[in-house]
């Protein structure tokens, strides 16, 4: 997905001017490439996926994505434009999207396609199944952030919906789009066009959708996108894909030579331990269980006070943190009968470590200019993975304890090394009523009863 609108330019400066280089799609500057200068592209929950069937979980409290304000037929115009990366539609803010725990607001749409020779061009893939092409439709939390600057490197930032394009019948919908691109042939060319439909870019049925939480496939590769990606596909004709990938360039119009905008595509990155959850039963065998969240609840009390064997038996981790747990075991029982007042202390002081973990929102460009800061002030020799290792080290414990707990992800061994890292709580479940208020915050959907399990 590329950089989001102009609105970011201020923001995006500071990790280019730390970072360096340009990005592209080219063998030169391309996605192997990215992680040089943007460490988050190596983080652990990267975005494209692929959704494989097998592995998929049905959600019922997933609801149907409803659109507002959508129709901007006969208001105005809309500012598109190339960034050397896309074609890139600005969006009004008065388009939002409900139906998710908070509203979002529309800020910016992009396509990303493959070449006329080779017409596939999506970045998400089912069961290996590679599309022509695929529209992002970019909202951010505008309940907690008041604009898209503030929100985009937030971990509970953004929104984006993702629409698989098919080669089939003309699409009147793209038209608009399509109709006006000769016209922002060069890198940085702007063009207002009649405002439209932007729903005529989607598919009919909106109720029917993978959901899992990721990053923006381009850098700066921050993983801060809550992922709706629609299963059914809309057409295009080939007639208007030949438009879409042989009209635009890269290269600003005083390139020396033309570089052609295509493959402009990320490959899919690995799902780790992250959970793809469906709106949809069809061809999904897996059901999220009602007592998800109240038994990872569980889990993590038991193992902030040392239960492991009644984790390993639950089966509610999987086999590769299980030796996490095995090698824990031991160390917490030698620092169940240390001295009580040093075990109190740092029993709390854990805990209170684990409280503000929950409280702020992770911000990833912080933490980019914190990290790469500590790593060209340490004395020791670095590499080049340093910083993306140091970046993954802070940050995967904290997302994944909230994914884990949002039965959006398995617990990753580095969470369970984390959680462990201190002696187990002195008081037992007693103490955990200080963790609880945090706890309680990952609920069920209220409008999940029970008998949608049952069917």
């Amino acid at each position: 997905m590329p950089p989001l609108s102009h609105t970011l330019v201020a923001t995006l400066l500071q990790v280019v001017v730390a970072y360096g280089a340009k990005w592209g799609y080219t063998s030169s500057n391309g996605e192997s490439q990215w992680v040089q200068n943007y460490p988050y592209c190596a983080g652990p929950m990267q975005s494209p996926v692929d959704f494989k069937t097998g592995r998929l979980i049905f959600d019922a409290s997933l609801r149907p994505i409803v659109l507002e304000n959508y129709d901007l037929t006969g208001q105005g115009t809309l500012k598109m434009k190339n960034n050397g990366h896309s074609v890139l539609i600005v969006l009004p803010s008065k388009m939002s999207i409900t139906g998710l725990a908070k509203r979002y607001t529309a800020t910016q749409l992009h396509i990303h396609w493959g070449s006329k020779t080779n017409p596939l061009g999506s970045e998400h893939t089912v069961d290996g199944k590679q599309y022509a092409a695929e529209l992002h439709i970019v909202h951010y939390n505008s309940e907690k952030y008041p604009n898209v600057s503030m929100a985009f490197d937030k971990s509970d930032g953004l929104a984006v919906m993702g629409v698989f394009i098919e080669i089939g019948a003309a699409n009147p919908g793209y038209e608009n789009v399509l109709s006006h691109l000769s016209q922002i042939k060069t890198k940085s060319n702007t063009k207002t066009i009649p405002a439209f439909d932007i729903s005529s870019l989607m598919p009919k049925r909106l109720d029917e959708y993978f959901r899992y939480d990721g990053s923006l496939t381009t850098p700066p590769c921050y993983q801060s996108v809550m992922w709706t990606v629609f299963k059914n596909p809309v057409t295009i004709s080939q007639a208007q894909y030949d438009t879409l990938t042989a009209t635009l360039l890269a290269s600003p119009a005083n390139h020396v030579a033309a570089v052609p905008l295509v493959n402009t595509f990320r490959n899919p990155r690995p799902i780790e331990n992250r959970v793809v959850s469906t709106s949809f039963k069809q061809g999904v065998t897996t059901y999220m269980s009602a007592a998800c969240i109240p038994q990872r609840k569980a889990v993590i009390r038991k193992l902030l006070v040392g239960d492991m064997d009644e984790v390993i038996e639950s089966r509610l981790v999987p086999r590769s943190s299980v030796k996490f747990l095995y090698q824990g075991y031991a160390k917490a029982e030698l620092k169940k009968h240390t001295g009580f007042p040093s075990s109190v202390n740092s029993a709390y002081n854990r805990l209170a470590k684990l409280q503000e973990i929950a409280r702020p929102t992770l911000a990833f460009g912080s933490l980019l200019r914190q990290k790469s800061l500590e790593i060209k002030q340490s004395t020791t020799s670095t590499t080049t993975k340093s910083l993306p290792v140091a970046l993954a080290e802070a940050v995967l414990p904290k997302l994944n304890l909230k994914g884990f707990l949002a039965c959006k992800a398995d617990l990753a061994p580095a969470t369970v090394k984390f959680l462990l890292s201190g002696p187990p709580l002195v008081g037992g479940d007693g103490d955990l009523f200080l963790l609880d208020p945090y706890l309680d915050s990952y609920t069920m959907h209220p409008w999940l009863v029970q008998r949608e399990w049952e069917d």
